[in-house]
């Protein structure tokens, strides 16, 4: 496998800036050739899948994989002999962890289990240096924003949940305990009283501010009331769907430009936002499929039921024709912005805001970081029918004492807030909506 240093990352990723349609798709090709072949020579999953795989071969002849399965059978499916799913998971027992690196190779994530199984995600090296090149080059919608959050000394809020193995806080800290001497990095924990977060913002000045639109939206009264005094120059959001309406909020509160991408743990930004607001797929690193339920290709323009993603770049876990649940559209016609890449639409979905006694709101996040942290769980939908009355859905081995752990974690935090609740177990399995088949954890009846 062929190490790739950050530099090297960077000079590639450049190079294929100014690459045509026909010249990106060879560079793709090419990588897809050798990262199979790795995946067939050093992971005994692909061994087997591969069994009958022939040197010529199409993107459509490999099998279609998934979370479920994938994880099923972590340790063939890794292609580092050394690293078991047993020994990953003894590394995550230590939270001081969050940001090391497993066996002095690995930085472990954990994906937020949107549709109710999460996964384990090990970023090597070379992963580490795509993904940041990525950022470097391509992260910025507008040159413009770069050259302000360069001048004004690059300090970077990331409002997210703290505390967890999770992308955005693992890389966070990896930053901090790489370089310690810098300070222009922190988290915020959205789980947090509103007070202390809005301190700490004041405090820090961030001039990017980033996290989960649901969370930004909350400090859109604190900034409008005047308790929140922060001038960011662009907002970031990601790891959940921006609503035109909500980016045009963030914009005039904030006055400054707000944009996001498409990301994931398992493939990094699978896609950048142009100045059109359209989200360019990375295609030198990463391939796109457009599928319907049977996983039959969808014409571009039409809405399809999942995404495929093939990650070129991870070959210690590969994610080969690895299943999405997102709903998109891909689109190849010409974009006003001069880009040449295909570029994605993803269909908006998130957890809802709950709303409280007294106007008191709470972010879906927090209390998703919250119920994650109650092991015994497996899967779980928290349903809101009041102001006060909270329904929770769960799946366990042993429900009701999982609920007691759950019930009292839930109603300590919303009581630090301040919010008085009666927590119930339901009867009923966590499920998706019968018509479009979406799950969410968090939401109003």
């Amino acid at each position: 496998m062929e190490r790739i240093g950050l530099l090297k990352a960077i000079r590639m990723t450049y190079k294929a800036n100014k690459l045509s349609i026909e010249e990106r798709k060879h560079v793709q090709q090419q990588r897809l050739q050798k990262l199979v072949q790795y995946a067939k020579d050093n992971s005994p999953y692909f061994a087997e899948k591969y069994d009958e795989l022939g040197e010529s071969f199409t993107l459509q002849d490999l099998p279609v994989t998934n979370k479920v399965e994938l994880m099923s059978c972590f340790n063939e499916w890794v292609t580092d002999g050394d690293i078991t799913l047993e020994k990953v998971e003894r590394f995550m027992d230590n939270k001081d962890n969050i940001g090391r690196k497993l066996d002095n190779k690995y930085l472990v994530h954990t994906t937020s289990g949107s549709t109710g199984n999460p996964a384990v995600v090990l970023y090597d090296e070379t992963t580490m240096n795509v993904v940041s090149a990525i950022a470097v080059l391509r992260s910025f919608a507008r040159i413009e924003d770069m050259k302000k959050f360069l001048r004004k000394g690059k300090k970077t809020v990331g409002l997210f949940a703290d505390g967890g193995f999770y992308l955005g806080c693992g890389t966070v800290r990896y930053n901090q305990l790489r370089m310690p001497w810098k300070k222009d990095q922190i988290i915020v924990d959205v789980r947090k009283p509103m007070g202390e977060i809005v301190a700490r913002l004041n405090d820090f000045q961030p001039v990017m501010l980033g996290g989960y639109p649901t969370a930004l939206e909350l400090l859109i009264d604190e900034q409008r009331s005047g308790r929140l005094q922060i001038e960011p120059v662009i907002i970031m959001t990601g790891g959940e769907y921006l609503s035109d309406d909500l980016r045009k909020q963030l914009a005039a509160t904030f006055n400054c430009y707000v944009q996001t991408n498409y990301s994931c743990t398992e493939g990094g930004t699978i896609a950048c936002e142009c100045r059109e607001g359209h989200f360019h797929i990375n295609e030198d690193w990463v391939i796109v499929e457009p599928v319907d339920e049977q996983n039959n290709a969808v014409p571009y323009g039409q809405l399809a039921h999942k995404l495929l993603l093939t990650n070129l770049f991870n070959y210690t876990q590969p994610f080969i024709r690895y299943e999405l649940t997102d709903r998109a559209i891909l689109h190849n016609e010409p974009c006003p912005c001069g880009k040449n890449t295909m570029w994605v639409e993803i269909e908006g979905r998130t957890d809802d805001i709950l709303t409280f006694e007294h106007g008191k709101k709470i972010a879906p996040l927090s209390l998703y970081a919250l119920l994650k942290e109650v092991h015994s769980i497996k899967r779980f939908q928290l349903i809101q029918h009041n102001e006060r009355l909270l329904e929770l859905r769960i799946s366990a081995d042993n429900k009701e004492e999982a609920f007691i752990e759950a019930k009292f974690a839930l109603q300590q935090y919303l009581q630090q807030q301040g919010i008085e609740t009666d927590v119930y177990l339901s009867q009923e399995e966590p499920q998706s909506h019968p018509q479009s088949g979406k799950f969410k954890h968090i939401y109003k009846a």
